[in-house]
């Protein structure tokens, strides 16, 4: 059985289209739908149970009383899963084919892929990429495509839409992310340190280290309706960020690379006025204290 976990957060409307895209196109199959409503305000949590209380489905809500994030969010979903295959989507990701056989299918076969993701699609119809390279110093100063360019067989292009067959990357994007649940809970599921952002290359690593791979599956989609979810207050948002990134690159890399990564990062913004309201976040050693996260440890979800 595959189980579908959807982050809600006063989006009631765009999840349900989520859940519909799952019913419409999955429904024939073993599965279940685990909606974690995000500390939504009463009104939209009272719209989300009307849009899916008639739907002809295995579904479930959970509720948080505090706005967790997408890992502490995830994680509450995956508790009360019973999948053998666990797909975390975005609220505003839309199926528009079967491609969860084919990526469920791929994971029982081949042990050693730890995620897996279709390639993904904006709303549009418009292709964008399904993959990142490693974050770092080199990826600041320099972005991607130079080194796609030099060593195409370390930094595979991301542009390069003529794949057939499903390859290893450095780390997959978290709208859409399917696990096996023994890989996923062997490694410790997501960091519910992080609030938003980068939660994709942390478990990345995590698989890394575990010996498992991050796997695109380049010939079947998906939609994303990229930023649905988080258009509201960017500043803070995108402070929020930049914590994340610092205390991700700090899990893997030795205290002197990370001091390195913090300057790298003041230096840049030091050209960019509009940006110094971030430095503080470079500045900071316990960075997690500036996050918009709310200061509790484990809020208590009720079914």
């Amino acid at each position: 059985m595959v189980s579908f976990i959807v982050l809600n957060y006063n989006t009631p409307r765009i999840t349900k289209r989520c859940v519909d895209s799952i019913v419409n196109i999955y429904g024939n199959k073993d599965y279940e739908i685990i909606i974690v409503d995000n500390h939504s305000t009463p009104e939209n949590y009272a719209e989300l149970v009307a849009l899916t209380t008639n739907l002809n489905c295995q579904l479930s809500i959970v509720t948080c009383q505090l706005n967790t994030g997408f890992g502490l969010g995830n994680m509450w979903g995956a508790n009360q899963a019973t999948g053998r295959y666990l797909c975390f989507l975005n609220s505003d990701v839309q199926l528009v084919e079967d491609c969860i056989t084919p990526l469920r299918d791929y994971l029982a076969t081949h042990p050693e892929a730890g995620v897996i993701t279709p390639q993904q699609y904006r709303s549009d119809g418009s292709i964008a990429f399904s993959f990142r390279h490693k974050m770092g110093i080199r990826r600041d100063l320099f972005g991607d495509d130079i080194f796609e360019h030099l060593f195409p067989k370390q930094f595979p292009k991301r542009s390069n839409l003529t794949r057939t067959e499903p390859f290893v990357v450095s780390e997959i994007n978290g709208s859409f992310m399917m696990f096996r649940s023994d890989v996923f809970w062997q490694i410790g599921g997501f960091d519910t340190n992080i609030f938003l952002f980068h939660e994709e290359y942390d478990i990345a690593r995590r698989l890394e280290l575990h010996g498992y791979q991050n796997i695109v599956y380049p010939t079947v989609r998906f939609l994303h309706a990229h930023g649905a979810t988080t258009k509201s207050s960017p500043k803070c948002i995108r402070q929020e960020r930049y914590i994340s990134k610092i205390y991700c690159y700090s899990k893997y890399h030795h205290p002197l690379m990370t001091l390195l990564f913090r300057a790298e990062n003041i230096l840049l913004k030091l050209f960019s006025p509009k940006n110094w309201y971030l430095i503080p976040v470079f500045l900071r050693g316990n960075v997690l204290a500036l996050s918009m996260r709310p200061s509790i440890h484990q809020p208590n979800p009720k079914q």
